[in-house]
């Protein structure tokens, strides 16, 4: 057994947990944030185990998922060791299936589940950490400015506009409990299109246009035009609302890309890839900002978000 797996009660630290590895696709870092065991109870029940990785070392996202498994929304969680941030959580198995931009295009429905999964977990009283993904992105720009260290060139443009992004979004509605998730693969598809949400790494007090910007920018164009995917999220299609979702995405991509050269610098020689997942995710960030658009989404998001 790892030994840290020994903070958990008896009956649960006991059990003969076998490592799964990490539990993330090779080109993402962000959805590498915990490794995992798994064990089978004296009942017969198949438990998974999950330890945060060092760049995600708290125990803020074991409390999102014991919030999660709470109200229905994530799977149950049967234990919590607050000091190492490790549970111990039901196994989904089948019918189950880590969400895929394909598997969510084929599954109809999927994408308001996913909205009315998110909706639930702000509407939670889930106990959550205030995050801003703004000032945590610039406070990482600032620490890569502060070592000497250069910026990849795709990153550049979007790290230059990120003051007036944030200037734009910084007045809007009062902050709720938010997945803040931009991973697929911090979504469980189950039958008949049902969603449950896992990992919960950024997961916090925040604000609730910035939770469904974080999910926008990975569902769109891919599953759905941006502008079709908004209102499932969020419930209706106020420009001045989809324009700050909008900004939001663009902050989210450039916190998990800067997040993810903190975890390079970490474990340089991880086999979660990292130069992919900087080209995936620099498309994302940089596309709004070199076509222009951030404009015309700053303006609106001026124009209120009710």
């Amino acid at each position: 057994m790892s030994a840290r797996l020994s903070g958990l009660p008896a009956a649960w630290a006991g059990l003969d947990w076998q490592p799964t590895g990490i539990g993330a696709a090779l080109l993402s870092w962000q959805g590498a944030s915990h490794e995992s065991w798994q064990a089978t109870t004296d009942a017969g029940e198949v438990v998974i185990a999950k330890a945060p990785r060092p760049h995600a070392a708290s125990s803020a996202a074991a409390s999102a998922r014991m919030a999660a498994g709470r109200i229905g929304v994530g799977p149950r969680v049967h234990a919590f060791d607050e000091h190492r941030g490790v549970t111990v959580e039901a196994a989904l198995g089948d019918p189950w299936r880590v969400a895929t931009g394909l598997r969510l295009q084929r599954t109809p429905g999927a994408v308001a589940a996913i909205g009315a999964a998110r909706r639930a977990f702000r509407e939670s009283d889930a106990d959550m950490p205030v995050r801003d993904l703004g000032r945590e992105a610039q406070a990482m720009l600032d620490g890569v400015a502060a070592v000497g260290a250069e910026l990849p060139l795709t990153l550049r443009p979007v790290a230059a506009a990120l003051p007036v992004i944030r200037r734009a979004v910084a007045a809007g509605p009062d902050p709720k409990p938010a997945w803040l998730s931009s991973e697929l693969s911090d979504i469980q598809l189950g039958p008949g299109g049902a969603v449950l949400l896992t990992g919960g790494t950024t997961a916090g007090l925040a604000d609730p246009l910035a939770d469904v910007g974080s999910i926008l920018t990975e569902l769109s164009p891919t599953v759905l035009p941006a502008e079709e995917a908004f209102p499932l999220l969020w419930g209706n299609a106020h420009p001045g609302a989809f324009a700050r979702a909008r900004l939001w995405g663009v902050i989210v991509d450039l916190w998990v890309l800067l997040r993810a050269l903190q975890a390079h610098a970490l474990e340089p020689d991880s086999d979660v890839g990292y130069l992919g997942y900087l080209m995936f995710r620099s498309w994302h960030a940089e596309h709004l900002v070199l076509t222009g658009q951030i404009d015309a989404l700053v303006a609106q998001a001026g124009e209120g978000w009710r």
